[in-house]
């Protein structure tokens, strides 16, 4: 095999790489969410792009996730709390006992209205 049909090869294969990767793009939270548990420490989470989040007025760091066709979003913030989104991405229902302990019981709802951003 000549170098040419190498590099082509390698060429396409690279492109082929890149279109998979990002048709499988990490797709985030944008916007703030608001406690529905009124007497809860964290009143409201601020989701912002690439993983960024404010919750409790400290910065943290979340990750998202599918499983079984639907999305979860893993906040990490002094644990790891994990929420399943909504269709309309407007509502984070608890998924497990620690979230439920140490977060919320209730959900989290988009407010639509706020325009916070990460720093």
């Amino acid at each position: 095999m000549n170098k040419k049909s190498l590099c082509e090869k390698g060429c396409f294969l690279l492109v082929v790489s890149l279109f998979a990767n990002a048709s499988y793009a990490q797709e985030w939270l944008e916007g703030v969410y608001i406690n529905q548990e009124k007497d809860s420490l964290i009143e409201e989470v601020v989701f912002c792009k690439d993983g960024k989040a404010y919750a409790g007025m400290s910065p943290r760091n979340y990750e998202m996730t599918t499983k079984n066709d639907e999305r979860f979003v893993v906040l990490k913030s002094n644990g790891v709390f994990t929420f399943k989104v909504s269709d309309d991405s407007k509502e984070l229902f608890p998924v497990d006992s620690f979230t439920k302990n140490w977060f919320t019981e209730k959900t989290l709802l988009l407010d639509s209205d706020r325009k916070d951003t990460c720093r």
